[in-house]
């Protein structure tokens, strides 16, 4: 008995000698999204803050591939030991498990929440000759209408809006699917092969900017400094909001003294001018918080999307 809790005392103190000394080596960030994509941009301006923070080198490796799942796996498999942390989309933890029929690794289970790192919302957007210049406008139009709108998609965010809104407001819409990136989204809504298009911020920022489509709601919680003008969507009376996020994990039975260096570093980060300054050319704001912070928005999200994800019928492509 006396050796039992000799040694367990030692475990203890080892751990205690580790996390103090943390970290003592290069840390690997895996980022499971190509170089240049919006998730890989803020995760690189993120993470060479928090190389700051920590006085240690973070080397970035992108493992893109299946939506994701192929880089968040390799971390989640890694060394519990805080040398291999994952910077992600939402997608990993809220969409892709009802998106494939199966994964070899759980998510949730296998990777422990460190903090939430920035969050962009989705915009509805109509074409400049559109009749409708409002979000009560568009829904008259559309319970008017003997032929129902359409609506562009180019993401499974985007697929669950489209479902939130025709919930929401009781209208018969056509969704019309298209691939992430496909340029023709916006050039079919510009000709009038679509009536409506709901897309992400920094997808769509481009064509607003440059006066080619008009935003007519937008899907955070409260206005967004990147479209003040633009009303969300509960301000124009459909209960509606949303927005997609990025965040940082480390690997299950990583220590908790570990996981709260990398958030206290993650929140330092986020607090720095010139993260906010370089996230908006993506047009995100930095979220931060704490590890319980990040789990309920999962949750959250999660009883969002699972069923809208079942009801539509998406599956990974």
């Amino acid at each position: 008995m006396l050796k039992a809790s000799v040694a367990m005392i030692a475990t203890s103190l080892a751990l205690c000698a580790h996390a103090q000394s943390y970290p003592v080596k290069p840390i690997r960030a895996i980022v499971p999204y190509g170089v240049g994509q919006a998730t890989d941009v803020m995760c690189r301006v993120f993470l060479e803050r928090v190389r700051l923070a920590l006085n240690q080198t973070v080397v970035i490796e992108n493992k893109p591939g299946a939506g994701g799942n192929i880089g968040a796996q390799e971390a989640a498999r890694s060394a519990p030991d805080g040398y291999t942390v994952l910077c992600t989309g939402n997608a990993t933890h809220i969409a892709n498990p009802f998106l494939y029929d199966s994964m070899s690794f759980d998510p949730e289970k296998e990777l422990v929440p460190v903090n939430v790192v920035a969050g962009t919302g989705y915009v509805l957007l109509v074409n400049n000759r559109h009749k409708g210049k409002s979000l009560a406008d568009i829904v008259a139009m559309a319970k008017a209408s003997s032929k129902p709108m359409t609506m562009g998609v180019a993401s499974t965010t985007a697929h669950v809006l489209y479902g939130m809104f025709t919930d929401a407001t009781r209208l018969s819409l056509v969704r019309v699917p298209y691939a992430a990136g496909n340029a023709n989204l916006f050039t079919d809504l510009m000709r009038g092969d679509l009536d409506l298009v709901i897309e992400a911020m920094p997808s769509a920022m481009a064509p607003i900017n440059n006066g080619q489509v008009t935003p007519v709601a937008v899907t955070n919680p409260s206005r967004t400094p990147f479209l003040p003008e633009v009303p969300t969507f509960k301000e124009s009376g459909v209960d509606l909001s949303l927005v997609g996020w990025n965040a940082f994990y480390v690997p299950k039975g990583t220590s908790p003294e570990i996981v709260t260096t990398l958030n206290r570093a993650a929140n330092e980060a986020l607090k720095d001018p010139e993260v906010r300054k370089r996230f908006a050319t993506v047009a995100s704001e930095p979220i931060g918080g704490s590890p319980g912070d990040l789990q309920a928005m999962i949750r959250s999200d999660r009883a969002i999307f699972e069923p809208r994800i079942k009801a539509l019928g998406l599956k990974a492509q």
